[in-house]
Order: structure tokens, then sequence, then C-alpha cells
């Protein structure tokens, strides 16, 4: 009875820690499960990327390559294998200033503008910004909405003098995975723009996200995202990340 009565009272302690929490804790969860202590050191994955606008469908096939650095801006590069139009175009990350792309039509590597991170990324509903970094504490201050058995509702609201896109994203975050299951995206006017809808996988000790759907309601569009063959903690090379591994083309 009294191991039973001590078994309640760690269950009650437990869930009124959990409503204790504040939204800049529960944020930083759910940042160190997507690119923090939490998250894989790095990753190697193929992807297919589906663009569906008027009813048309447009697939492409590429690989991706991230590594994660704890207190540091994540490191990306992601290189189209085909179709024909696409192939060899490639795009780079180091940091929130600091994203690159190439165009080996014209056999040249282009830095990103500020003014241009909002553009779309290949044609895709997927702006340069939504695949560049992804730590949201840093540009946002974040409010709790509710909270469920399962799922946590997190408003972010723009930081005074951040030049990002979004004035606001709402994030609903599956509370067992601690990973947004569904994040809603506004302009500068808070009139909503963009919906991205997120699944996920265990692979080891790591939930890794295997499948996004960004909806661009503007445009009346959207695009996909699925992740395959994902490997994590290969130990990938620093030169991977470079301008000069931009150029090489992949098999």
């Amino acid at each position: 009875m009294k191991k039973l009565n001590l078994l309640i009272i760690i269950i009650l302690l437990g869930f009124c820690h959990m409503l204790t929490q504040t939204a800049d804790d529960i944020l930083k969860k759910v940042e160190n499960r997507m690119t923090g202590k939490d998250a894989p050191k790095d990753i190697y994955a193929t992807m297919i990327m589906t663009i569906n606008k008027n009813s048309n469908k447009k697939q492409r096939e590429l690989v991706a390559w991230s590594k994660n650095f704890l207190n540091k801006s994540d490191w990306k590069v992601m290189k189209f294998k085909k179709p024909a139009d696409v192939k060899g175009i490639g795009f780079l990350t180091l940091s929130d200033d600091k994203m690159y792309l190439y165009l080996p039509e014209f056999h040249r590597i282009r830095r990103i503008a500020s003014s241009n991170k909002k553009d779309s990324f290949v044609g895709s509903d997927f702006s340069f910004d939504d695949l560049g970094e992804t730590e949201f504490s840093k540009n946002y201050i974040p409010e709790i909405l509710k909270q469920d058995e399962k799922l946590i509702y997190l408003e972010l609201n723009r930081r005074s003098g951040i030049k990002k896109p979004y004035s606001k994203i709402e994030l609903k975050i599956d509370k067992n995975v601690l990973l947004p299951i569904e994040m809603r995206f506004y302009d500068n006017s808070l009139k909503l723009w963009k919906i991205a809808e997120q699944r996920f996988e265990k692979i080891g000790k790591y939930y890794v996200i295997n499948y996004i759907k960004m909806k661009d309601l503007k445009k009346n569009s959207y695009t996909t995202l699925e992740m395959k063959n994902i490997e994590v903690d290969k130990g990938l090379k620093n030169n991977i990340f470079t301008k000069r591994f931009l150029k090489k083309r992949v098999k």
C-alpha cells in the first residue's frame, strides 16, 4: 500500500512539473530534439521532393547531409540528382546569414541575400529560410496557448528588430516525442501564409523527421519532402559542408 501511494505521489509530481514548465523550457526541449543535444550528430538521407500545383506534379530526387553542433548553427547540404533540369543544383547552409546556392548551368555559386531568403527554393513551396536555421528561440518569443494529455500548442512571436519572413509561428507539439507535428506560419499582416505537417520515425535513440508537407495558402500549392534511407551518426567530414563540395556531382 505504501509503495502504491509513493508511486501515485511520483506521478502527480511529474504531472505538476509538466504543468509548471515555461514556454521557454518547452521550446528548448523541442530545439534539443531537432538540432541540439538530443538530435543525431549528423544525418545522411536521400529525398523525394514532389511539387503539386494546379493539379500538376513535379518530382525531384536529391541527397542531403546535415551536421549538428551544440550551441552553434547546424550545417546542411542538399544536392539535386534528377531530373535533368535541376541536376547538380546545390544548397549549402552554414548559418542564418551564410547560405549559398550552386547553379551548374552558370558554373557559379551565389550567396543568398537576406532579402531573398523568403524566395521559393528551386520552384518549391519551401523558401530558403524554411530550409535554413531552425533555432526558433533566437528569433521568436514563445508563449503556451494550451495543452492537453497529448499535445502542446506554442505561439512564437517575432522578436523586435529580427528580419524574418514570418511574424508569428504556431507549433503543435507531440508531448511524448517533443517534435512539432504541425507548424503554421503568418505573414507581416498576421495572415496565415503556410502550413507545414511533419512526421517522424525513431532511429536508434533518436526521433528524426522523415516527411514534411509544406502548403502555401497564397499560391494554393504544396510541396512534400520524403526522407528515405536515413543514416545517423556517420561521422560526416567537414569538407562536405563547403562551397567546393557544392560543385561536385553526386551519383
